[in-house]
């Protein structure tokens, strides 16, 4: 009798590897840390950061709906667990391909489209966030005065 159950994992499709690939908690050591996957945090980056719904984010990732959700879920439970026990978070392994803008095949190209109208995407959600950074400290400075010493001049 074979020891494994079920299907074998299928291998997700991920944009990138990210440069940093450990956080560390401020007092903490560095052997304590959890470990994502990278298709774990591309699930998040897909859905929390780029406001994708899940079943888009699950169709650009080549799996199901549910499968998306497994990997959504560990992944923000894994992210909160480091953030509330203070340990490191650890990104990972995995089972995925990562998405390649070469060649000149149709696939290639649908995947190159699909890859651009993600980071405009994300650049539009980016600009978003500064023009509301900056509406932010706008209001926290306050009215400026031009000169404050010329009040007693006159």
């Amino acid at each position: 009798m074979c020891p494994c159950r079920g299907r074998r994992r299928g291998r997700r499709w991920i944009s990138e590897v990210p440069q940093v690939r450990c956080f560390v908690a401020e007092g903490a050591k560095e052997a304590e840390a959890v470990s994502i996957t990278l298709e774990e945090l591309e699930a998040v980056r897909l859905v929390d950061l780029l406001d994708l719904d899940q079943e888009e984010a699950a169709f650009y990732m080549g799996v199901s709906r549910k499968a998306f959700w497994n990997d959504l879920m560990n992944a923000r439970k894994k992210i909160a667990s480091a953030l509330v026990y203070g340990t490191g978070l650890r990104i990972e392994g995995g089972s995925f391909i990562l998405r390649s803008t070469e060649g000149d095949s149709g696939v290639a190209a649908d995947a190159r489209r699909q890859e651009l109208e993600l980071m405009e995407r994300e650049l539009g959600l980016l600009r978003s966030r500064l023009e509301h950074l900056g509406a932010r400290v706008t209001s926290l400075k306050g009215p400026q005065r031009a000169d404050p010493g010329a009040e007693g001049d006159h």
